[in-house]
């Protein structure tokens, strides 16, 4: 080989060493650094939300799983509960199956109260009877009269409860009494088992009427009178009566016995009435108020950015009135598709979001979503439409409204926290 030729080689070489030793240490190379910083961007978008609309209808005052009590500025809100016949005569002796009167001594009658505000003062309950017939269409001007002078027992529950315990050995349950023989249980889930003793003008077991029975109750107190007690939704927590009976043996010997009636129907009245829909979107009360609002996903989240957090922003129209501690939540959950006010629920709670609302308060309402934004933004197919809704359902007077789409300055909004997609630089 030449001397020229050895040269050439050894440059070649020289050449190929020094890009090899650049591949090996890429940082000093700037054609193979990024070419971009990460951004994370944050925009509240106030016209994604649209077509928005306020459904009523969905459940009734009876079809609630709790029944509210409240007396508060501005809402008076009255349970009524009607008590499944009793039998009039018994079989004496079996197997002969010859029927005897029965001659009923006194009752009693049992209310579960699931919710009560712990700070209400001098709280009482009161009892009054009602016609028979209750049902759905039962309005709470027809019922007045017999709020004011039927009175069958009333307790005062904020003195019941200051009395000592008495812890039962045997099942370690602890009651009060009073000197009425009013007994107050405390359940397990701190919720609380009211009984009343009622003698045989209380108890007005009427034989023409199969021993049906109705009640009405309503509270006062000093402030935050306001309960609720269990209905025929929550199954072991609706009012119901022990009947105690007598009757005559085969010799003539009077025989004792009970028997126990559940509720046939309950339900709440309650003034104000919950007043029609407007133009604003309505969430709860009775009849049950639904808002439907249709989501626009911009086309820069779909192709060129990651949601990092998504937040629905809703302004109410005004406070909602009621008792502070009867806060409520407002869930909103995806469809599985549009139908309007038909539309199926999507139930898995991943995708959902909810907001507590304090009664009084007319602070913005927000709900996290990123979950179901970032399912949105993948999937170009998927209905982008939501439902707002009260849980519980129809367990409540209260309703709250928000301001629509049809309002520019308070419109529904989507505040989306997002990162641009990382533009790499050229090797």
């Amino acid at each position: 080989m030449t001397l020229r030729g050895r040269s050439a080689r050894l440059a070649l070489l020289l050449a190929l060493g020094a890009c090899t030793e650049e591949v090996l240490a890429p940082g000093t190379c700037p054609n193979y650094c990024p070419g971009a910083t990460i951004e994370t961007a944050d925009t509240i978008l106030t016209d994604v939300i649209a077509r928005d609309s306020a459904f009523s209808g969905y459940l009734q005052a009876y079809q609630g799983e709790a029944i509210p009590v409240a007396e508060v500025p501005g809402v008076d809100s009255r349970a009524i509960f009607e008590i499944n016949a009793m039998l009039t005569r018994v079989a004496n002796h079996l197997p002969d199956t010859t029927t005897v009167p029965i001659t009923v001594d006194s009752a009693r009658l049992q209310l579960n109260i699931v919710r009560r505000d712990t700070n209400a003062t001098n709280l009482w309950i009161k009892l009054y009877r009602l016609p028979l017939g209750l049902d759905s269409t039962t309005t709470f001007a027809a019922l007045t009269p017999w709020f004011a002078d039927s009175i069958v027992d009333s307790v005062n529950l904020s003195a019941l409860l200051a009395l000592p315990e008495i812890t039962d050995s045997a099942t370690g349950d602890t009651i009060r009494t009073d000197s009425a023989g009013h007994v107050l249980q405390v359940a397990a889930d701190s919720s609380l088992i009211l009984f009343f003793d009622f003698d045989t003008a209380q108890a007005r077991f009427l034989v023409p009427e199969s021993g049906k029975v109705a009640y009405g109750v309503r509270v006062a107190g000093d402030s935050l009178a306001s309960i609720a007690l269990g209905s025929m939704e929550s199954p072991g927590r609706d009012a119901r009566v022990v009947w105690f009976f007598s009757y005559p043996d085969t010799l003539g010997v009077p025989r004792d016995s009970t028997a126990q009636r559940f509720s046939a129907f309950d339900s709440f009245v309650f003034t104000p009435a919950t007043p029609g829909l407007d133009s604003n979107l309505a969430v709860g009360g009775v009849p049950t108020a639904r808002s439907l609002l249709r989501v626009t996903i911009p086309e820069f989240l779909r192709d060129s950015a990651n949601v990092v957090r998504a937040t629905l922003m809703l302004v109410p129209t005004g406070p909602v009135p009621g008792a502070p501690g009867d806060s409520f939540q407002v869930v909103a959950r995806p469809v599985l598709t549009d139908l309007g006010a038909k539309s199926p629920l999507f139930v898995t709670s991943a995708f959902s979001g909810s907001a507590t609302v304090h009664l009084n308060s007319t602070a913005p309402v927000e709900m996290e979503l990123t979950n179901l934004v970032r399912a949105w933004a993948s999937d170009t197919s998927a209905t982008t439409t939501l439902v707002l809704g009260q849980v519980p359902e129809a367990a409540a007077y209260t309703q709250i409204r928000f301001y629509s789409s049809r309002a520019p300055a308070f419109r529904p909004a989507l505040r989306v926290t997002y990162v641009r997609r990382f533009a790499f630089g050229t090797p």
